[in-house]
């Protein structure tokens, strides 16, 4: 067959050449180079670069699988904060300690002496003043003893006073009760101290109470603790650190220590758990049904309190009561606020009318008593009458050996004489006013 040039070249163009081209691409081997379409054929290289990246994710994984655990940690540390606040309670629970540390608690030997105390006799310091302020009635207290009757406080022996030179000065009130008598918490407490006082010091020697308890307040006033003891008491059912509330029984009417018949001895002491702190309890003691009761103050005009001094309330009712005493060691103190040097407690309501006599010289004034509150009264003196409080001490030496150079007779005088003068201080009332 006759096959023409241009068509023999057309044939091989579209015939021969693709169908040679085919075969030569489909040889082994043949093309690896390049195909595109043989992209899926590196599979299995691409599970090399896979095994790769999978320690990467491992890793990364790990990774915050552990941040976790510093995290955790991490919150240990805020609870262990807590424990690092609860260091505070032995600071809290310490706290007292320092206060009851200088408290020296060994009995004095030998036992102390009554010393003297001076009657209608001026204090050598000022007096302090009433807290500018104002007062609150602190009257917290509730009963502090289980019975039918009325509470009723020795009125002969109140605080501040030695009950007419048969006792020493009372840091205290005592309540009528009869042996046994059950004794109530007056108000919410903690108990930190239930024992005999025969071999340590609580009172003004040791065996003072005989047996006591203390309560320390759960509230406290103007930032002070408040502690509440009773003396003279039996049958403790409460124990150190027992936390108490208000009207719960605690232990029994007694007697022992000082006491010489059963009744319940109670004082009140702020700021620590020592004799030297006491209050008068006529102040946090509620007066019964509508009374009230009277704070006053009885000074000369330097502020100097007058000491001893009876003092009558005229009324409804009568009452009497004596300005608070002093000794050596200033056992008394007044009401933080009030910086009263008298109280007459549970008085029936109405207009009173307060009588007393100072260096011969007459005084009254008149307070409004209240149902439940305190009425306050100042009364200042004239003037201290002598110059020198002590004048019979200078006196007494310089003119004993007169007597005997000057008497003609060759008599010796008599004491009595030599120790006239003296009387020009004594007050009217017959009562000195030498210390």
């Amino acid at each position: 067959m006759h096959i023409r040039r241009p068509q023999f070249f057309a044939f091989f163009l579209l015939v021969f050449l693709p169908v040679a081209l085919m075969m030569w691409w489909s040889r082994p081997g043949a093309g690896a180079s390049g195909s595109p379409t043989m992209a899926a054929v590196p599979a299995a290289m691409i599970s090399e670069p896979t095994g790769t990246p999978t320690a990467p994710p491992a890793t990364a994984t790990a990774t915050p699988s552990q941040t976790p655990s510093p995290t955790a940690t991490a919150t240990a540390l805020p609870t262990a904060t807590p424990r690092a606040t609860s260091t505070t309670r032995p600071t809290n629970t310490a706290t007292p300690l320092p206060s009851a540390t200088p408290v020296d608690r060994t009995c004095p030997d030998p036992r102390p002496e009554k010393p003297i105390y001076n009657r209608n006799y001026l204090g050598a310091a000022p007096w302090p003043t009433p807290d500018p302020a104002g007062f609150s009635p602190h009257f917290w207290f509730g009963p502090p003893l289980r019975t039918d009757d009325a509470i009723r406080l020795n009125s002969s022996y109140p605080y501040g006073y030695d009950g007419g030179e048969r006792y020493l000065l009372h840091n205290g009130v005592d309540i009528a009760g009869g042996l046994g008598t059950p004794v109530l918490a007056v108000a919410d407490g903690t108990v930190v101290v239930a024992q005999d006082d025969y071999g340590e010091l609580y009172g003004w020697r040791c065996d003072w109470y005989g047996h006591l308890l203390v309560l320390e307040l759960d509230e406290q006033w103007q930032g002070q603790p408040v502690y509440v003891l009773y003396g003279h008491v039996l049958n403790f059912m409460v124990a150190v650190g027992d936390h108490v509330t208000q009207g719960q029984p605690v232990v029994e009417v007694g007697v022992g220590g000082a006491a010489t018949a059963p009744h319940l001895h109670l004082e009140v002491r702020l700021g620590g758990n020592e004799f030297t702190m006491t209050r008068n309890p006529a102040l946090w003691l509620p007066p019964r049904g509508e009374n009230g009761v009277i704070a006053g103050r009885l000074l000369d005009p330097a502020g100097h309190p007058w000491q001893g001094v009876q003092i009558t309330a005229a009324g409804p009712s009568t009452y009497v009561t004596w300005s608070y005493l002093d000794d050596p060691l200033h056992f008394i103190n007044p009401d933080d606020r009030l910086a009263e040097n008298f109280v007459v407690g549970d008085v029936r309501p109405g207009r009173y009318r307060i009588l007393l006599t100072v260096q011969g010289v007459a005084y009254e004034a008149f307070v409004e008593v209240e149902p439940g509150r305190v009425s306050t009264v100042e009364i200042v003196t004239a003037p201290f009458k002598t110059p020198t409080p002590r004048p019979p001490a200078t006196a007494t030496p310089a003119q004993t050996p007169v007597p005997e150079a000057t008497n003609p007779a060759g008599d010796t005088a008599t004491p009595e004489a030599t120790t006239e003068p003296a009387a020009t201080a004594t007050p009217a009332d017959g009562a000195t006013a030498e210390p």
